[in-house]
């Protein structure tokens, strides 16, 4: 008759447990290398990560909104249509005098409340139109100074050997520069034809008036470099030089790039 054997003696499987340890080790680090290369990946930032030492990000701030505006009578209110055309005034109720009462009258004393008097509207005042102005039943599309004309894929740029560049115009020039990007249009322009940035200068007289246009660098598609000179007659007139430049006149020099 066999012994009973004791189950302390007996051998536990290590071949299961080891296979599951190195599957749980592993799987650790994997996700540790997920997660590593997750928070390092690249990703698309605005502005400058470190612009004021820490994480922060820099602010451009325009001063109109780059959608179409429509040359029309400022009107800010968003209506459904195209039509530039105003609508016709709405008639203005003139106000009728009361007559005074008498002064030798005497007033009945009224047991009924009345109700106070509503205020009337102010008849403001209107410039007359044109005898041949014509109005129109649709409502007047949107038309506001605080929208301003989109300036396409294209950047422009300040050129090198110009007084623009000087620090203390950096507000002026950055003011020119939207003015001119503004009035540079660049739709249907194809930016494969173009071989390098075209390049226009020009002389700002003290009053803001350019004189002297010039395409000092061609980008080699004549449509590109007729848009950029004809971006720079659209911005005549500019505003007044500062006061810290004594000259008479400054010389400018603007690059227009598509790419």
């Amino acid at each position: 008759m066999a012994e009973p054997l004791d189950i302390l003696d007996q051998r536990d499987p290590m071949a299961l447990p080891f296979v599951a340890s190195v599957m749980v080790h592993g799987s650790v680090v994997v996700l540790l290398f997920v997660g590593w290369y997750w928070m390092n990946r690249v990703r698309t930032t605005f502005g400058d990560v470190n612009a004021g030492g820490g994480p922060s990000y820099t602010v451009s701030p325009v001063h109109n909104i780059p959608i179409p505006r429509r040359e029309a009578r400022p009107n800010p209110v968003a209506n459904d249509t195209q039509s530039t055309v105003p609508t016709a005034p709405a008639p203005q109720t003139v106000e009728k005098k009361q007559p005074l009462p008498d002064k030798t009258a005497i007033e009945i004393p009224d047991k009924t409340k009345r109700e106070a008097p509503r205020p009337q509207r102010k008849q403001q005042y209107l410039q007359p139109a044109p005898p041949n102005q014509v109005y129109s039943r649709a409502p007047q599309a949107v038309s506001n100074p605080m929208y301003g004309g989109p300036t396409g894929s294209g950047r422009v740029g300040i050129g090198p050997n110009t007084p623009l560049g000087d620090n203390r115009l950096g507000a002026y020039a950055n003011l020119i520069r939207d003015r001119i990007a503004q009035n540079w249009q660049t739709a249907g322009l194809d930016e494969r034809s173009q071989r390098t940035p075209a390049m226009v200068s020009f002389a700002i007289m003290r009053d803001g008036t350019i004189r002297d246009i010039q395409l000092t660098a061609s980008s080699g598609n004549p449509n590109i470099d007729n848009t950029a000179l004809r971006a720079v007659y659209l911005s005549n007139q500019l505003p007044p030089l500062p006061p810290q430049v004594s000259e008479n006149s400054i010389t400018a020099q603007f690059t227009f790039n598509l790419h």
